[in-house]
């Protein structure tokens, strides 16, 4: 079924599939420092504020995916492991089918959205402009729909080193496309433009190599029995209620402020979005190393194992939210006063807010890996949900009073309900935890981890300015402080251990049998 690789090759695939994902993620930061205030200031905060608003429509898309794009991988990979050529046919033709109907279904909003641009705004000139804009980008998404059966096959075949590169060259052409067009005076327009044609030649080469790695992709006639439909659906539906809800808690603030502030308010909230999502991404990736893990303890029926795992992956996961966060904190309102400007001063305390939220959500990251590992995911997405609601409803009640602040402020409320109080205690009664030893463990570490942070902040506060020299210098200052304090005293010998082993050859040569028996 698949290609036999050398031995070690896997290994190799696989780390540097890793390094781009990580180079990704600095990249992105990176083109985002640089063309958000190239692209505010060039644009004007109301023109800004409006591409802002057309591109939280097209982030609604995500909903018509259903949740489907992990279920396909999952269950491709599952027919290769039983080596059944017959179903990985079977479930490929269903995907593809399937994504191809909702590619259509998302033209279809599209039109929608582009006939009712008219209700949207009372301006014609901005109803006229919306129209085209949103037509644009929905084109440009509903092409992605059966694209993401391809890239499906790649995760399948544990090709994530050609899934990293794809994403790098969007992200370059996208970037450089709209600095060029921004540079010339072009407006929305010739952006929307550009956005379709930066994701045409990664959708093509995503397709090509999706075919060429996985031999068996070819489009025919339904070869199994029953169809593979029914199990696609039933895997990504808890999927898809956790992806409603997280648009609820971080896409609908946009929404809600442009209906009660003004699209110009919606740039300052964007600066606060941006910093925090690059932080939701840095912790993503981090804690989804843990869930393989977590899910062979599981087939195992190590249930010791799993508890190990858990605690130890939740301390990691301490450890690095507590340092981005209180780096949010405490480098936020210089960092944005030289990034964006001494205007843009009022993102500061939104930023705080979301920044806090956030960590309240990701620091328990391992424990939604154990959910998803143990098949108990559902509580999670019911969880995520309630959040999202409260978030919503605390966002609408404050946006009057208190602007962004409030709507930031809705967040942080929803997410100390949900991931303080209601989520340690379903996570420990569907798992069999003890709750006192989590919580115990759990607010231990986290005020040891902000104990090393705060004291690298309060050390460093005088070299803290609105100067990137200084910023930069202030914080390698503090991130060697905080490493030297965690490595030291927040993990023990054992836990030190661990992290040598993933970081040297013992651990890679461990891995590459396993490895090449999934891949063949």
């Amino acid at each position: 079924m698949t290609t036999d690789r050398p031995k070690g090759a896997l290994g190799r695939t696989m780390l540097t599939g890793s390094a781009l994902r990580l180079g990704y993620f600095a990249l992105a930061a990176l083109f985002a420092m640089l063309l958000m205030p190239l692209m505010v200031h060039r644009l004007g905060d109301r023109a800004y504020g409006f591409w802002s608003f057309a591109m939280a429509f097209i982030g609604y898309y995500a909903l018509i995916d259903l949740g489907l794009t992990s279920a396909i991988s999952q269950y491709i990979c599952i027919a290769i492991g039983r080596k059944d050529a017959a179903a990985c046919r079977a479930v490929f033709n269903a995907a593809l089918r399937i994504q191809s109907l909702l590619g259509c279904v998302a033209l279809a909003v599209t039109a929608v959205l582009a006939l009712a641009a008219h209700w949207i705004f009372r301006n014609p000139a901005d109803a006229s402009l919306f129209a085209q804009v949103i037509a644009i980008l929905g084109i440009n998404a509903a092409l992605a729909f059966p694209a993401r059966v391809y890239a499906g096959l790649l995760d399948a075949q544990l090709r994530f080193d050609l899934r990293s590169g794809l994403d790098l060259l969007a992200l370059v052409l996208r970037n450089l496309l709209a600095a060029w067009v921004v540079l010339s005076g072009g407006g929305l327009l010739a952006l929307s433009w550009t956005t379709l044609l930066a994701s045409l030649p990664t959708l093509v080469l995503q397709v090509t190599l999706g075919r060429r790695e996985a031999c068996w992709a070819r489009i025919g006639r339904q070869t199994s029995k029953g169809s593979a439909a029914p199990s696609l659906f039933s895997y990504s539906m808890y999927t898809f209620g956790a992806s409603l809800a997280d648009l609820l808690r971080f896409q609908v603030d946009a929404l809600v402020i442009s209906a009660f502030i003004g699209l110009a308010v919606v740039t300052h909230y964007r600066i606060a979005t941006v910093l925090v999502n690059y932080y939701i991404n840095a912790l993503l990736a981090i804690n989804g190393l843990f869930q393989p893990v977590m899910s062979r303890m599981h087939g195992a029926s190590d249930r010791a194992g799993l508890e190990r795992v858990l605690f130890f992956a939740t301390k990691v996961s301490l450890c690095a939210s507590a340092f981005i966060c209180c780096a949010v904190i405490g480098w936020g309102r210089p960092f944005i006063a030289r990034w964006m400007g001494v205007n843009y001063e009022d993102a500061y305390l939104p930023t705080v807010l979301l920044a806090l939220a956030v960590f309240l959500d990701v620091s328990q990251g391992p424990s939604v890996c154990l959910l998803y590992a143990t098949f108990r995911h559902r509580f999670y997405t019911c969880i995520n949900i309630a959040e999202g609601v409260v978030n919503l409803v605390c966002s609408l009640l404050l946006v009057r009073s208190y602007g962004i602040v409030g709507v930031a402020a809705g967040t942080l409320m929803g997410a100390i309900l949900m991931r303080v109080i209601l989520q340690p205690i379903v996570v420990c009664r569907v798992s069999g935890l003890r709750y006192g030893h989590y919580v115990r463990f759990f607010s231990g570490n986290l005020l040891r981890f902000g104990a090393f942070m705060g004291l690298a902040i309060l050390l460093l506060h005088p070299a803290i300015r609105s100067s990137y020299p200084w910023l930069a210098a202030s914080a390698l200052c503090a991130t060697c402080l905080y490493a030297a304090g965690s490595w030291f005293l927040g993990f023990n010998r054992s836990e030190r251990q661990h992290f040598r082993d993933a970081l040297v050859a013992r651990a890679h040569r461990r891995a590459e049998p396993e490895a090449a028996v999934v891949a063949s």
